[in-house]
Parts: C-alpha cells; structure tokens; sequence
C-alpha cells in the first residue's frame, strides 16, 4: 500500500505530460491553420519550447517546472524496462515502456498480420518483459499497438486513414468562409493533430473517445462539402 501511494504522483505526473503533449501538437496544427501570419507564433513556440528544455537540462529553472520537463525527456525515451531498477519515482515510466516492448515483440514475431486484432491481452504473456507480467491491454503506443496486432498491412491502413482525414482538413480549410466555419475547421484539426499526437503515447480509441473522434472526422467532411455546395 505504501510503494502505491508513493507511485501515484509520478504516474500523475506522467499521465499529465502525455496530454500536454498531445495538447501542444494540437495547438501547433491549429496555429498552422490559421494560415501564413500564425506562423511566426508557431515558431516562436517551438523555439521557447526548445529554450526550456535547455534550461531545465542545466538545472536553472524552478523545481517544478524542471520535474515536469524531467518527466517529458522520460516519456519520450527509449530503453530496455527489463534491465532498470524499478524505484517508486520511475515505476509509471518503466511499466509503460515495458508494454511497448511486448508491442514489438508482437510485430517483430508477426510482422505481416500480427497476432490478431484483439488480441493484444491474450499474447502478452507470450511476449511479456521480465518481471511485467500484466498487460494493461495496449501497448501505449497506438501505433505500434496496431502493428502488434493487425501487423503491417492494419498499421499502413490506419495512417492510410490519418492521411486521408488530414487531406479532408486541408480541404475544409481551403473551402471554408467566415470566421464561424473557418474556425470549426480550425478547431476540428486541432484535435485531429492532437489525438494523433497523443497516441504515440496512449490510446485514445477507448470508451466512448472513438465517438467524439469519428464525430470530429464526420464533421471536417461536412464542413467540406457544404462549402463546395454552397460555393
């Protein structure tokens, strides 16, 4: 009990960062839609993100801010979780990237076809990095998740999908009058961007998310074609 209430500020922590993550490629796209004078801010965002990382890599930011930006560097990282001494501080991160590992495993295992769609619970114990034994039911990683499972023909149709819904944002961007249509638009690719952001950490096509997320593709193709129809 005590080892699970230490953990659960880092797995917050953790959890937090993945969606900000999300939340400012998100707000990149956005700022890219709103066309060539947006740009500048969107180069300005990325330059203080980049001067951030700097400053919290040389210690000489608050400690809180240097915690945060500390945790991002981890999430994006690439190690072996079977050969790191897990501690209460770093248990969310190894545990994540112990279920990316048992994804590729997966695909390196069945690169073609995968083990099957579903069923990525059922062959984790086969593919499972000592000592995780417990799946948490997707690899955190969406892409990868459907190369584990589909293999390489399901990846391909899913960034198949991606480019496609990104092409119809283009679109209603190109064909959309007035400020109110034009920032339904904007809106919708923010969170196009955003979610396919944050699934490279996590999946977001669970629950009822892939409601909202079809919702919002639905919506960039009406948007689309009503402006052609109206144009």
């Amino acid at each position: 009990m005590i080892a699970t209430e230490l953990r659960l500020p880092e797995l917050g922590l953790v959890a937090g960062t993945r969606g900000l993550l999300g939340a400012g490629i998100g707000l990149l796209a956005m700022t890219i839609a709103l066309g060539r004078r947006m740009a500048r801010w969107a180069v300005a965002a990325l330059a203080a993100g980049a001067l951030l990382l700097v400053l919290g890599g040389a210690g000489l930011l608050p400690q809180p801010i240097a915690r945060r930006i500390a945790s991002i560097t981890r999430s994006v990282s690439i190690f072996d979780a079977g050969s790191v001494q897990v501690t209460d501080e770093n248990f969310a991160v190894v545990e994540r990237m112990a279920q990316i590992q048992a994804g590729w495993r997966m695909f390196a295992a069945h690169p073609l076809v995968g083990v099957g769609p579903g069923n990525y619970n059922a062959a984790y114990p086969d593919f499972a990095v000592v000592p995780w034994y417990a799946s948490r039911g997707h690899a955190h990683n969406y892409y990868l998740h459907m190369a584990a499972e589909a293999g390489v023909a399901g990846a391909l149709a899913y960034l198949a999908l991606l480019a496609g819904v990104s092409y119809q944002g283009l679109a209603a961007l190109r064909r959309a009058n007035g400020t109110f249509r034009r920032s339904i638009v904007v809106g919708c690719c923010g969170i196009i961007a955003a979610t396919a952001g944050h699934n490279l950490f996590e999946n977001l096509h669970v629950l009822s998310m892939g409601i909202q997320i079809a919702a919002v593709w639905g919506l960039i193709t009406v948007m689309r074609d009503n402006e052609r129809v109206n144009g």
